[in-house]
């Protein structure tokens, strides 16, 4: 019937008129959790019967999702069954034929929805016997008898919006650039940065979040911090970077972890420093390069990339695979093995200047 985004899910839920069969996935795990629940509640309402509403697991065989959806709903007009994070990988070719059957037979009275609250979108590169896609398979036949909702990551530009409107929600005050700093130090999982508002909501009582607010209580993810470490690198801050070095270690991060973000910071800047040589604009580079809504981490690097030549950035890679090498077939102390490394990608970047 048709694959919606987010606004066009709004006004067909908005129309009263609910369609057999759903399908909510997605990158932007947050929104899944909230078209599914509220998709629910309009179904069943917020306090559903147990014989009107049925949850159903990942390991839930297709026998039962066909009985609980064949089952006659007793208190609503509806009934609702919430099939979450269903393993279409493991689904055989004849188990697929069977599921797609049953979609056209779906009781006008039932709302069967398959929700992927944690499902791993990188698993629709996962293939059946003839080469094609397994979840996409499932969407496409779907799409044929329902809706499906995509919900992709959103830019830096609505989730600072959003992160105004949450704060607004509890009745404090936040400004977009307070917004982008929360992001740049919390990332961009929507369940973190709502978890994060909360906190710095409740703290200013009513009042604004402020910058002396986010760097009291804003917690620096992961990602923050590999990323801090990359661009102190690329600054030649020896001491900062040997300082977010020992941070790193000190809060049990995996040194494999750690060696992959370093090398993903400088293969960006590789590609950054390609594109501008071969003439091609980094918006170009990065759509064919596949980032996605990330073309920004391209843009960034591009920015460093400019101040070295791609022979250096070439002996910067080397020495990082060398590293991984040694990692993944010695004995050698990890930790020793990363400061080493940063000792050698230092040196070579002073090599530039000569």
């Amino acid at each position: 019937m048709a694959k919606l985004n987010e606004q066009e899910f709004k006004k067909e839920m908005a129309s009263n008129e609910l369609r057999p069969l759903y399908v909510i996935y997605g990158d932007e795990k947050y929104l899944v959790k909230k078209y599914t629940q509220a998709l629910i509640r309009k179904a069943v309402g917020k306090t559903p019967s147990e014989f009107d509403y049925f949850q159903l697991r990942s390991d839930t065989t297709l026998g039962e999702i066909f009985d609980a959806s064949q089952q006659i709903s007793m208190f609503s007009e509806k009934k609702c069954v919430n099939v979450i994070d269903y393993d279409i990988n493991s689904l055989s070719d004849s188990d697929m034929k069977e599921l797609e059957s049953f979609f056209p037979e779906i009781s006008p009275s039932t709302v069967l929805i398959f929700s992927m609250p944690t499902y791993d979108t990188s698993a629709k590169k996962k293939k059946d016997g003839k080469g094609k896609s397994k979840l996409s398979k499932f969407l496409s036949a779907a799409e044929k008898h329902g809706t499906v909702l995509e919900l992709s990551k959103m830019s830096d530009s609505a989730l600072e919006a959003q992160l105004v409107k949450w704060a607004e929600k509890n009745d404090a005050k936040l400004s977009r650039a307070n917004a982008s700093r929360i992001i740049s130090m919390t990332g961009t999982d929507m369940n973190s940065l709502k978890n994060e508002i909360d906190k710095l909501s409740a703290y200013a009582n009513g009042g604004e979040i402020t910058d002396e607010i986010i760097k009291l209580l804003c917690v620096k993810n992961s990602e923050t911090k590999y990323y801090n470490l990359s661009k102190y690198l690329a600054k030649r801050d020896y001491n900062s970077t040997y300082a977010e070095l020992d941070l790193l270690f000190g809060q049990n991060e995996r040194p494999e972890i750690i060696l992959s973000a370093i090398s993903s910071a400088f293969i960006d800047f590789y590609r950054a420093k390609a594109a501008m040589e071969s003439g091609v604009s980094i918006t170009q580079a990065a759509k064919d390069l596949k980032y996605g809504n990330r073309e920004f981490v391209l843009k960034n690097a591009s920015y460093t990339a400019a101040k070295y030549s791609s022979v250096t950035l070439q002996k910067i890679l080397d020495a990082i695979l060398e590293t991984d090498i040694k990692m993944k077939s010695t004995r050698n102390d990890s930790r020793i093995l990363l400061e080493t490394l940063i000792a050698k990608i230092l040196l070579i970047m002073k090599e530039d200047d000569a």
